[in-house]
């Protein structure tokens, strides 16, 4: 009878690292893949908002870099061109280059809520899974979440 209460709580023990792998991981300095529901969609929702005033006029409404007529070109900011250019790279540096520069002509100006709240929609327009936890407004925080072209 001890063996078998003995494997239950060994099995126990096992299960509970797998239920807290984002927050753990990303607290001991392992990379966290965004394809791992890195993001809620509440969060996602709040970036689609956003974006509808603040980026689609660069950017398009289907965040494909087609941009109003009287705008300059912009690049894609989701799917497959976009992943595959920041691939490899931590969240944290998109969120410092969309924090820092955009929009071009009033940088600067977004919050960090603002900006990881657009990344978060960027990244669901990307078909990247939503998770039930929100990504952090913090760039040290964002260190560990990295970008990767395809799940894997």
């Amino acid at each position: 009878m001890k063996f078998a209460t003995g494997m239950v709580a060994f099995g126990c023990l096992v299960a509970v690292p797998a239920v807290i792998t984002q927050d753990a991981v990303a607290q001991q300095g392992a990379r966290v893949s965004i394809w791992s529901g890195v993001y809620t969609t509440t969060q996602a929702k709040r970036g689609e908002e956003f974006y509808g005033g603040a980026c689609s006029q660069c950017h398009g409404t289907r965040l494909n870099g087609a941009a109003q007529p009287d705008q300059p070109p912009s690049p894609a900011i989701a799917r497959v061109a976009f992943l595959r250019k920041w691939a490899g790279k931590p969240v944290a540096e998109l969120f410092v280059y969309v924090h820092d520069e955009m929009p071009p002509d009033a940088p600067r100006t977004l919050t960090n809520q603002q900006t990881i709240d657009v990344i978060s929609h960027m990244f669901a327009v990307s078909t990247i899974p939503a998770g039930d936890k929100e990504l952090p407004a913090d760039p040290k925080a964002l260190e560990n979440f990295v970008i990767e072209a395809e799940a894997k």
